[in-house]
């Protein structure tokens, strides 16, 4: 019997899940949530940005990327500083760059573990995600017209 639509959304939610928890998992002996993670593992992937731009690459689930960025300086693994104008860029401090590696390198395995599991399916699998994703979009930009 085929997968109805919603078994889908379902066991994508519980796969999300449970990466969530695999990641943060191994990230808190390094003193990071997933989401500080991401953020490290972004500025080092795009060096300096303001903080909009981080925000959108993170896609600010917390709508906070102001306390997040506060959080990482404070931990001293960020600083703000000034760019071209009175633009104000975040950039890792060493530390920051050596867990953005370590947090590369969790990330790196998990989702390889997350590849390996899904074999030769992975061909079709993202595609199709993909797809679903847009349509998604399209019928919530629908709902608010």
């Amino acid at each position: 019997m085929a997968a109805s639509g919603v078994e889908v959304a379902f066991e994508l939610k519980r796969v999300v899940t449970e990466y969530n928890a695999a990641f943060a998992a191994h990230l808190r002996p390094l003193g990071l949530t997933t989401l500080q993670a991401e953020a490290l593992i972004a500025l080092d992937d795009q060096g300096p940005v303001r903080l909009k731009q981080l925000a959108t690459h993170l896609v600010a689930e917390s709508g906070h990327p102001s306390r997040l960025v506060s959080r990482l300086e404070r931990d001293g693994l960020a600083s703000r500083g000034s760019g071209t104008g009175d633009t104000v860029l975040i950039r890792l401090t060493p530390r920051g760059s050596q867990l953005a590696g370590q947090a590369r390198t969790i990330r790196d395995q998990l989702t390889g573990a997350l590849a390996e599991a899904l074999g030769s399916d992975l061909e079709v699998v993202q595609p199709s995600l993909r797809r679903g994703r847009v349509r998604l979009t399209r019928e919530r930009i629908a709902a608010h017209h």
